[in-house]
């Protein structure tokens, strides 16, 4: 104890900081594995779950318990089949895992090249693999043996999860490489923790590869970790020569991590629930409406049309023409589309668009903005959160430069930080919610933030699970650096009250 209490607050602040780090990369993995299974809802939904899983997990003794507990809850939330959802965990295990075996191996290799092994540390070693390939190989045999048994049925299940993963390649890599993140901020949280308490020891590259060594020792069901974290850790860092003390107490420093992202998460499932509570009439809604604002768009607007044209959910496509002198307002009526003619200006459009609208969710499109076939079926999804009133997908640019890289972490950040959606990234909304808040803004410019912060004060805003390509003639036009400053500047001055009509102005500037 005495170890513990001398421990450095910078130090454990730096445990519990990389250990937040690994819960949200650990969501990242959780809703990637969510998606191949169709239990998807949003980002933000998978993000709120996983944090209280971990409350389930110190509350259930163990992650097999936890997961079923936040599956079954995830599942009553979101109106979600349960199937779907319980489907998801053990792919997200087997990839933990398999980023976790490569976490050790690459420990092993850095702490091998650094002189970690050598007599009975290295004999342990060796002991261990050989023990953990024999374990593996009763395994599958008793499997082979009793297909029916519990061990069989758990293996079959382990190998549709490896069935599934393969036919993702892509999924699966990115999965893998979450999955190792995952582990190595664990393993940072439990070496900032030791350095918490044994700040002197410079040792600690000989002993990467004992960190998420003792993760894997843990796995087994029990509090926190608590009892067998101290075992492993006196053993593994006793073969360095340090103290049972130092060691316990960094133990018990990376449990303390675990008990407060855990209470977190605790805290977190106290005030969803009664928020899910006020919302839990909301209906989750089926057609969708779409508006696209126009004005000379004759060339961008068919692909735009044929496109939305495959996506099922889409009941009807209403296009707001501000008067337009090409061949766009008779392109539309040819398309089957409801025509609106109103005066000049992007929100005016938008209000009219959306007035006559009559599915329940109202998705605002620019004109060169192509949706995907799935966007429906992700706006949906989105909205079977009852807690959300809209949202908008993730973007790529289809024709954009080097400089206009990132746009997809631009769009969380945006959502996430801002609670803002850009208009050509889509802005969907449950209609009878836009109507509550008096409609779309008429207004020339910056009518998407106007709404958005509308629509913040009647609920949550979500990243649906879809991509939309939109094009990127405006930074062809001016070049990426002169239309981001000019979007920066247009930005701020609209939070420090500039008029709209003067912002657009400024915008449309040659």
């Amino acid at each position: 104890m005495t170890a513990l209490a001398g421990a450095d607050l910078g130090w454990l602040l730096a445990g519990l900081m990389f250990f937040g780090l690994g819960g949200l990369l650990a969501a990242a993995r959780l809703h990637l594995m969510l998606s191949l299974t169709g239990g998807d809802v949003h980002p933000g939904a998978t993000i709120r779950l996983a944090h209280i899983g971990r409350f389930f997990n110190l509350l259930l003794c163990g992650p097999v318990a936890g997961d079923l507990a936040r599956s079954a809850l995830y599942s009553r939330w979101f109106r979600m089949p349960l199937s779907r959802v319980i489907a998801a965990a053990p792919l997200d295990r087997l990839l933990g895992l398999a980023g976790l075996l490569i976490l050790v191996g690459a420990g092993a290799t850095i702490s091998g090249a650094a002189g970690a092994f050598g007599g009975i540390t290295g004999a342990w070693l060796l002991g261990g693999c050989v023990a953990a390939g024999g374990l593996a190989a009763l395994v599958m045999g008793v499997a082979r043996v009793l297909p029916g048994s519990p061990v069989g049925r758990v293996w079959g299940h382990f190998l549709d999860a490896v069935r599934t993963l393969w036919r993702h390649p892509r999924r699966a890599l990115r999965g893998l490489f979450l999955g190792f993140l995952v582990q190595a901020s664990m393993g940072a949280a439990l070496a900032a923790c030791f350095k918490a308490v044994n700040p002197e020891s410079g040792a600690l590259l000989r002993m990467v590869w004992v960190f998420p060594a003792i993760t894997v020792l843990t796995s087994m069901p029990s509090v926190a970790g608590v009892g067998l974290r101290e075992a492993a850790a006196m053993t593994l860092l006793g073969w360095y020569g340090i103290s049972g003390s130092d060691a316990v107490a960094a133990s018990l420093s990376f449990a303390g991590c675990y008990v407060c992202w855990a209470v977190f998460g605790g805290v977190w499932l106290w005030r969803e629930t009664a928020r899910m509570t006020k919302v839990s009439s909301r209906s989750a809604p089926r057609g969708i409406s779409v508006v696209i604002p126009t004005w000379n768009e004759e060339s961008a607007l068919p692909e735009t049309l044929r496109r939305l044209r495959a996506v099922p959910e889409v009941e009807e496509i209403i296009v707001a023409d501000g008067g337009s002198s090409d061949q766009t307002a008779t392109l539309a009526g040819e398309a089957g589309c409801r025509l609106v003619q109103t005066g000049a200006g992007r929100g005016k459009q938008i209000r009219a668009g959306a007035q006559v609208a009559t599915g329940d969710v109202v998705l605002i499109l620019h004109a060169d903005t192509w949706a995907p076939p799935d966007a429906g079926a992700a706006v949906l999804r989105a909205l079977r959160d009852p807690t959300v009133v809209g949202g908008g997908f993730w973007k790529e640019f289809r024709d954009g430069m080097w400089m206009m890289a990132g746009s997809r972490w631009r769009c969380a950040t945006r959502l996430f930080l801002f609670r803002r959606i850009l208009g050509d990234q889509g802005l969907f909304v449950r209609r009878n919610v836009l109507e509550s808040v008096g409609g779309a803004p008429d207004m020339p410019l910056m009518e998407e933030f106007r709404m958005c912060e509308l629509l913040n004060g009647a609920g949550r805003l979500a990243l649906a699970g879809a991509t939309v390509l939109t094009s990127a003639r405006r930074f062809r036009k001016l070049g990426p650096a002169r239309t981001y400053f000019r979007m920066w500047r247009v930005t701020i001055l609209y939070y420090l009250g500039v008029r709209p009509e003067t912002l657009k102005k400024m915008y449309e500037k040659d």
